[in-house]
């Protein structure tokens, strides 16, 4: 690459942010519309709550089949089908008069958060970025906790200004808008089809040099699909990730927590916001962590800030909001949205570059797995147990166990031992 051509790659991280900025933000604003759809429609708030299982689901086995499909798409085609599912759950919610359709739009949330945010766009990440690999990553999941502090309040003003059917199809507008211009004007998902290599890479200008097709890439750059599956550090990963994910989401249940403490619903929801906001920080803050210490000091990091910011939450209740304030602040370096790094940060570490497409579906699949099987599991320990002591105990433990699993996988690594050998 000639030294006055500039490097497209810094273009096409700061697409891929503004891509999971609008894309999970505005899946996540569901939670503003929920009261307005239930007025509306009168359906249960059981029968709609669904929609959330329904969604986790579809994301899990979409995640599972990401490799697959890889073989034969390209990351930014299997991208681009993840905004247009995003787009049709949009108008059809807007849409909607039925469970049925309500349900089918839950479907395609899922389907846009397993081919339309994490995986493929960390695929087209590892591509462009070799070099403070964990923190550009970080960067760019960043943009999906920014977009739901940014979007939800804002859609929250659509919704009192306009009929909440209008607000959706605003809001699925304006993401049309932006995602489209960014994936069909700026995202590249192969530096060597602008004649680039990665920042900080020394990949030659051919099809060596990408991570779209888990065949071409180089052996060195660390190991195949069958290798990294035939190791003991990828089953030990795929259960540390799983109780990842069933761990952290007690973040779904802090406003009832707070509520039933007597917190306001106002105060509440806006310290939820406050704490989306301070999860962006603290991811890009992660990713560096990664760069520098690796994915075993990550990964305590997490979980010992998790820990700590879930025991201040449960002891602090609702006191006055400037020490839940401080409370939430150790929980949003471990918490769920923060988790979302997880399998990206430990694949890319445990089995290099080389299949990482490949490999990272299986990850992304299970923590949404963890997801969907925690939240019946929380509900069912609150509910035997009379309050939120137990659940706040179980999810700290699972988080620990976690935090072993993966210590212990990252120090088995394949590509440790390639780097011994």
């Amino acid at each position: 690459m000639a030294n006055n051509v500039k490097f497209r790659g810094w273009t096409v991280l700061v697409s891929c942010c503004l891509v999971m900025f609008f894309i999970q933000g505005g899946i996540q604003a569901f939670a503003v519309f929920l009261p307005a759809i239930i007025k509306d429609t009168g359906f249960t708030l059981g029968e709609v709550a669904l929609i959330s299982t329904i969604a986790t689901v579809v994301a899990f086995a979409a995640n599972l089949s990401f490799g697959f499909l890889l073989k034969k798409f390209s990351a930014k085609t299997i991208l681009t089908f993840g905004v247009v599912v995003c787009l049709a759950n949009f108008f059809i919610i807007s849409q909607a008069h039925s469970l049925a359709a309500l349900y089918m739009a839950a479907a395609c949330a899922g389907l846009a958060i397993g081919y339309g945010t994490v995986a493929p766009i960390s695929v087209i990440v590892n591509n462009w970025f070799v070099k403070n690999r964990a923190t550009y990553m970080s960067v760019v999941i960043a943009g999906s906790m920014f977009g739901g502090a940014v979007i939800m309040p804002l859609t929250g003003q659509l919704i009192h200004h306009f009929d909440w059917r209008v607000a959706y199809q605003v809001l699925g507008l304006v993401v049309a808008v932006v995602v489209f211009i960014c994936l069909f004007v700026f995202i590249v998902d192969d530096p060597a089809k602008k004649g680039q290599k990665a920042y900080g890479g020394d990949e030659p200008k051919g099809g060596d040099a990408s991570l779209a097709k888990s065949d071409v890439k180089n052996p060195a750059d660390g190991v195949d699909l069958t290798t990294a599956r035939s190791s003991v550090s990828f089953w030990l990963l795929l259960v540390g990730v799983l109780l990842v994910g069933c761990s952290t989401n007690i973040e779904n249940f802090l406003p009832d927590f707070w509520q039933r403490e007597g917190m306001s619903v106002p105060a509440s929801t806006a310290i939820m916001g406050l704490y989306a906001f301070l999860t962006g920080v603290a991811s890009i803050f992660l990713g560096r962590v990664s760069d520098k210490l690796g994915g075993r000091t990550y990964i305590a990091l997490t979980t010992v800030t998790f820990i700590i910011g879930a025991s201040l939450i449960y002891l602090v209740g609702a006191a006055a909001s400037w020490i839940v304030i401080l409370a939430i602040i150790p929980f949003a370096v471990g918490g769920k949205k923060t988790s979302t790094l997880t399998p990206p940060l430990v694949v890319s570490e445990a089995f290099g570059r080389h299949s990482y497409g490949a490999i990272i579906g299986y990850f992304a699949g299970v923590l949404q797995l963890g997801i969907a099987i925690s939240n019946p599991v929380i509900g069912t320990l609150h509910r035997v147990s009379g309050g939120y002591k137990v659940p706040f105990m179980v999810m700290g433990c699972l988080n620990v166990l976690a935090l072993l699993l993966i210590t212990l996988a990252l120090k088995k690594a394949p590509t440790r031992a390639k780097a011994r050998a």
